[in-house]
């Protein structure tokens, strides 16, 4: 059995300074289905990536623990596992999903998290869809539920942000009408504004210490061609350097706690190249907290 996180990993997590964890489950997707495959694949590809960014810059200041994977079945024990199993832990916080009705629970865990540390909680929400469905297919606990759900258990609508959608159910539409303080910036906005100015715009709007972010990076904003892998390709995406790009630059500029990634399917994908990129997007990011000082 191969190793993961060459060079990263450490076995005693009081020396961490980056946590992960796993969630592989995929029963609330509503078309392909895979995500639960994610985990293990993300893990063991992991293995053959060296301890550097794409620039060649050493990333071993990175001390990566893995707390292990997370039953997605019932959400209340998920939320409870999370919260203080695993947000407990004091440094950055990864996620892999799973399909993203993984998000109702860890964004639960993360708001109760920040309500007892006196934070302010921030989902930026990345992602092809808006995922602001109250019900679809017939269940609140949908994939395409997570925002509402996280505005009916507590969030301040004017901190959510969305970001890269393309795809909406026309209720998703009438939703967003009547919560006009939620940012929306659609595929075709960040095209037409470019990505400074969008990072530029939502790290003013975010800053200071009395927010904490979590950021949930559904791999399906991303255009099918970066992306292949993925339950609900959407087209005219963004290109995977842009959405990295995206991310880098909120977490350089915010106070960013949790980053998941969801909605990778790797029995969908071609040579992998959707993990690749969850993967390689994820080594920009610890090259981005290195640089900034955040481990």
């Amino acid at each position: 059995m191969t190793k993961e996180f060459r060079d990263l990993m450490v076995k005693n997590e009081k020396k961490a300074n980056v946590f992960v964890c796993g969630i592989p489950f995929d029963e609330n997707a509503s078309v392909g289905k895979g995500a639960a495959k994610a985990p293990a694949m993300l893990r063991k590809l992991s293995y053959f990536l060296p301890p550097l960014d794409m620039v060649g810059n050493n990333l071993t200041r990175v001390k990566i623990f893995d707390c292990g994977d997370y039953n997605g079945y019932d959400f209340n024990k998920l939320t409870t596992d999370l919260q203080f199993n695993f947000l407990n832990h004091e440094g950055f916080h990864v996620i892999f999903g799973g399909d993203h009705s993984i998000a109702i629970a860890s964004e639960r865990a993360f708001y109760c998290k920040c309500l007892k540390e006196n934070k302010i909680p921030v989902i930026i929400h990345i992602d092809a869809h808006p995922d602001i469905c109250d019900i679809y297919e017939g269940s609140k606990y949908s994939h395409a539920c997570t925002n509402y759900r996280a505005l009916e258990y507590g969030y301040d609508e004017k901190n959510i942000t969305i970001i890269g959608a393309r795809g909406f159910e026309s209720k998703e539409v009438e939703t967003l009408k009547n919560h006009q303080y939620i940012d929306v910036f659609k595929t075709i906005d960040i095209k037409k504004m470019g990505v400074d100015k969008l990072v530029n715009y939502i790290s003013q709007k975010y800053s200071g210490n009395k927010y904490l972010v979590y950021i949930s990076y559904d791999i399906d904003v991303n255009d099918p061609s970066f992306a292949p892998g993925t339950g609900t390709p959407e087209a005219f995406g963004l290109t995977s350097f842009e959405s990295t790009s995206i991310i880098c630059g909120l977490i350089n500029n915010l106070n960013v706690d949790v980053m998941d990634f969801v909605e990778i399917a790797p029995p969908l994908d071609v040579n992998n190249i959707t993990s690749w990129l969850a993967l390689k997007t994820l080594y920009e990011i610890f090259s981005t907290l290195i640089k900034a000082n955040k481990i």
